[in-house]
């Protein structure tokens, strides 16, 4: 450097040496594994001896998304208002007065298929968020009586909480409404004239001469000072917003956002758009979207967006995918970072299809939000139902029981998870410690079991060999057996890690095991 001082002090050629221990610490200290972010991606290296070898390697092991545990029906379409067809939740939250639940129904109709129909937003109350109650609202007169729990505006998007409103407009939510219009003179049409212009221009192509029918939709928004009872804002934009809309406002931007269905892509897909002022929202921008990964008749149909419950930094979602070929819907889970470039563990259902004939064996579709249930499990209510999206009353015959509300239930961290089958080894990153003991998240088939060795710092490439802490090697290391949700770590019964330093990574052998999150 010419006798010079060096100024820089930032290396970005990390792949040279060590990686800076990263601070991994969540709300609560653990780091759920979702992707290979905190593994060691391994390096072949020249050894202290000459030796050229393969260390901190990831072998036999991979990422697999925990399929939820399913509780219900809470409830089934069961009232003379719900018409026997289906119930989609729009949001469900927890305050001091127990658990809260705004649903939509939606009356069966057959006989304008693809132009909607009546539809009505609902209410539901439950003390611990597993048993249900429908209270009278007394807001909605349906056929000469109000004792029941109809809300007095039909909520078409997820309702969020606006920490800058007043208080009459304390809950907010957007989503789309539209209607049929004859494109010249710009009348809405009533449905059965739509629906008869339809068919005849599907069907008859150029031939047909006649009235014409289109669709336009736009995006509508609400407020409410309770998310009870709620009051029309009108238009708030003329953009694509096909389906579920899932708004919300971020403390760190200050801005209000939302996850819309759109297209453009030849598949139905999700885009983000963000605004400061509700009352004026741009179009949104492609985010998401079925892939080359992907089967090819796949599209998502909504994406139910929530922040994982322990790092707000985490964004996730459920992606409701229609397989339009075998015409049902289930749910994916994505993961981001930033709010635009997100990712799917597994293009594997988490929210899947059940059994044939099972109340949510043609459709398993989770909307309105994430919430955390007294016993500390994390849950997500969803739609139920036998039929299939496109089915109306045709040959073959299928039976369509009236739709269910159902629950889809985690244990804390276990969305997603590394599994060894049967056999594997990794190596966590270098982190910075907050915490005096090891302690994991993890599930073990029987006869399955974790072994665990710290060493001080991070490999790299050139200097890829590391030997263990004294006292904590694979030859000391006491095996984790069996199922747990925070156990500790020890090596020959000794757990404290007091004195090892501020940084560790942790070289880990599993067998027929699987790791969902780690503290330390």
């Amino acid at each position: 450097m010419n006798g010079k001082q060096m100024k820089r002090t930032n290396d970005y050629a990390q792949g040279e040496q060590a990686a800076t221990a990263r601070d991994v610490s969540g709300d609560d200290g653990w780091v759920p594994l979702i992707d290979w972010t905190h593994i060691h991606p391994g390096n072949r290296g020249v050894n202290r001896q000459d030796r050229y070898e393969l260390y901190e390697g990831p072998v036999g092991v991979r990422i697999r998304i925990e399929e939820a545990e399913k509780i219900g029906p809470i409830f089934r379409a069961d009232q003379p208002w719900d018409g026997g067809g289906e119930m989609c939740p729009t949001r469900t939250w927890s305050d001091e007065k127990g658990y809260h639940l705004l649903y939509s129904t939606h009356p069966r109709q057959t006989k304008y298929p693809g132009l909607g129909g009546t539809v009505y937003s609902c209410y539901a109350h439950s003390e611990d968020g597993y048993e249900w109650t429908r209270p009278a609202l007394h807001q909605v007169e349906w056929e000469g009586s109000t004792e029941n729990n109809i809300v007095n505006q039909t909520i078409t998007g997820t309702p969020f909480e606006d920490p800058l409103a007043p208080a009459e407009e304390r809950f907010k939510a957007i989503g789309q409404v539209g209607g049929s219009f004859d494109p010249d003179t710009g009348e809405r049409l009533e449905i059965h004239e739509a629906y008869d212009r339809w068919v005849r221009q599907e069907y008859e192509g150029d031939a047909y001469k006649g009235p014409r029918m289109t669709s336009r939709h736009w995006v509508e928004g609400w407020s409410s000072p309770d998310c009870i009872h709620w009051e029309s804002m009108g238009e708030l934009a003329d953009m694509a917003s096909d389906g579920g809309s899932a708004a919300q406002y971020d403390p760190e931007t200050q801005t209000y956002f939302a996850y819309l269905r759109v297209g453009g892509t030849g598949r139905r897909a999700t885009g983000l758009t963000r605004t400061k002022d509700f009352r004026q929202w741009p179009d949104a921008d492609l985010v998401l979207f079925p892939d080359p990964q992907d089967e090819p008749d796949v599209s998502f149909y909504g994406t139910s967006y929530f922040r994982y419950p322990t790092d707000p930094n985490l964004h996730c979602a459920m992606v409701e995918i229609y397989h339009q070929v075998a015409d049902c819907n289930d749910a994916q889970i994505a993961f981001s970072k930033n709010m635009t470039h997100w990712f799917r563990p597994e293009r594997r259902a988490i929210i899947p299809n059940g059994a044939p004939g099972s109340d949510d064996s043609g459709g398993a579709r989770p909307w309105g939000g994430l919430f955390v249930l007294p016993d500390g499990n994390w849950a997500y209510m969803y739609r139920g139902h036998i039929g299939l999206h496109n089915y109306r009353d045709s040959e073959p015959r299928i039976e369509r029981p009236p739709g269910a509300l159902m629950i889809a239930r985690w244990q804390p961290h276990r969305f997603s998870g590394i599994e060894a089958e049967p056999e594997g080894r990794m190596t966590i990153r270098a982190v910075k410690r907050t915490r005096d003991e090891l302690r994991l998240n993890y599930r073990c088939k029987p006869g399955g079991s974790i072994a665990a060795e710290l060493i001080p710092t991070e490999t790299s490439r050139i200097h890829p060999d590391a030997d263990p802490i004294p006292g904590f090697s694979f030859t000391e290391s006491d095996l984790l057996t069996g199922d747990s949700l925070n156990a500790s770590m020890t090596w020959q019964g000794k757990s404290d890690l007091s004195q090892i330093g501020d940084t560790v990574a942790i070289r880990l052998k599993m067998f027929q095991a699987k790791l969902f999150a780690f503290s330390v």
